[in-house]
């Protein structure tokens, strides 16, 4: 089908469905049954609950700050959490298609985790350097701030942020 905002919003809900009803009796693997466009709404449905309810328990460990954990690490957290919802007993039974719809604008709750929230910080601030070089000046421009070093690779020397005493 189409992401297409145009298409998307100059169509009917069943001019839609009829033709996601069409595209899949058409392209269908041969061994799967025909569906009706009902019951695509519904198996939609279902998808899009799950992967909703999928990308919550991923923003939720993400919250938690896995120090060192690999976005796989992350993904297998969350779908151990998952299981603790009785809905999901079974587990998450979509990963056929997590790669396709993941990031799509639909199955999104649009709330930044604090993971990508440092992410997004840490580009911006390279960005903002880059585009605006440091002045000459040692002089902090805020008052009551001083320079700092942004490191943000661990494998790189440095030393462990210090708090003052006080």
């Amino acid at each position: 089908m189409t992401q297409d905002p145009i298409i998307g919003t100059n169509q009917s809900l069943e001019q839609l469905w009829a033709r996601v009803e069409e595209k899949y009796n058409l392209t269908r693997d041969k061994s799967w049954v025909e569906r009706s466009a009902r019951s695509l709404q519904c198996q939609m449905q279902t998808l899009e609950k799950a992967v909703k309810k999928l990308n919550g328990c991923i923003r939720q460990v993400e919250n938690l700050n896995p120090s060192g954990a690999s976005d796989q690490d992350i993904m297998n957290r969350a779908k151990r959490m998952l299981l603790d919802d009785p809905n999901y007993k079974k587990g998450f039974k979509f990963d056929h298609v997590w790669h396709i719809v993941r990031k799509f604008e639909k199955f999104k709750d649009n709330v930044m985790t604090s993971r990508q929230i440092s992410r997004k910080h840490a580009f911006d601030y390279l960005s903002s350097q880059s585009e605006n070089p440091m002045p000459e000046s040692h002089a902090p421009e805020s008052p009551g701030l001083s320079q700092f070093s942004l490191n943000l690779d661990d494998s790189v020397g440095g030393s462990p942020s210090e708090r003052p005493i006080g």
